[in-house]
């Protein structure tokens, strides 16, 4: 909003709440300044909706914040609805290999801009299926579903899942200093951290378990 738009706004308020504005000319002149610094990136028509909604909603006199903060939410909720995709092909002046250039960085900022100010709609991912249909020649929008038993089932023999190591061979025992059970790994005895290595106790009862066997196979 400009200075003008600020005070076209204050008089419009002023008809429906006279608490708002302020009577002495130099308090007027302060608070259309500070008005217009806290409502600069806010368009004039939507500060007029806003304080609608405000008075709809709230007894109390409108503040430029109030304003300001619902613009913010609108802004939040506008580019989280946008899938921030954006297509250098589209601007001329762009070249698509870099993207760290000036007029790239500039088409950027103004698609993002354009989308916040709400001159350009969000793109969102449902949006974007009938335009990925008609290049694939179907030119039909799809409907995305949770994966089933079929899918999992199919995606299972195209990409096995990868068996996990065993582990080193000692810990086919107890741990005697964490308590850990066979199989697992040891933890560390303060904090309870599991280890990458293993307890010097665990590997002797390996050692002994090891060597008690190779007696039994000798018997």
């Amino acid at each position: 909003m400009t200075l003008d738009e600020t005070i076209d706004l204050l008089s419009q308020i002023a008809l429906i709440d006279d608490r708002v504005v302020k009577v002495d000319t130099a308090e007027q002149r302060a608070q259309v300044t500070v008005w217009a610094a806290v409502l600069r990136d806010v368009p004039l028509q939507f500060a007029g909706e806003a304080v609608g909604r405000h008075y709809a909603e709230s007894a109390w006199p409108i503040m430029p914040k109030d304003i300001a903060g619902r613009w913010r939410d609108q802004v939040r909720d506008r580019l989280g609805r946008s899938t921030g995709t954006f297509e250098p092909a589209d601007h001329p002046n762009v070249d698509p290999d870099d993207r760290y250039g000036n007029a790239y960085v500039a088409a950027l900022r103004a698609q993002r801009g354009a989308i916040a100010g709400g001159t350009t709609e969000p793109v969102g991912l449902r949006e974007l299926m009938p335009a990925v249909g008609s290049r694939l020649g179907g030119g039909r929008a799809v409907d995305l579903v949770p994966a089933n038993s079929d899918f999992r089932t199919t995606k299972t023999a195209m990409y096995p899942p990868r068996t996990q190591p065993a582990g080193p061979p000692e810990r086919s025992v107890h741990c005697p200093a964490c308590g850990a059970s066979p199989g697992k790994p040891c933890r560390t005895t303060n904090r309870g951290r599991q280890m990458n290595g293993i307890h010097p106790s665990r590997r002797d009862a390996y050692e002994a378990a090891q060597a008690t066997d190779s007696k039994g196979d000798h018997s």
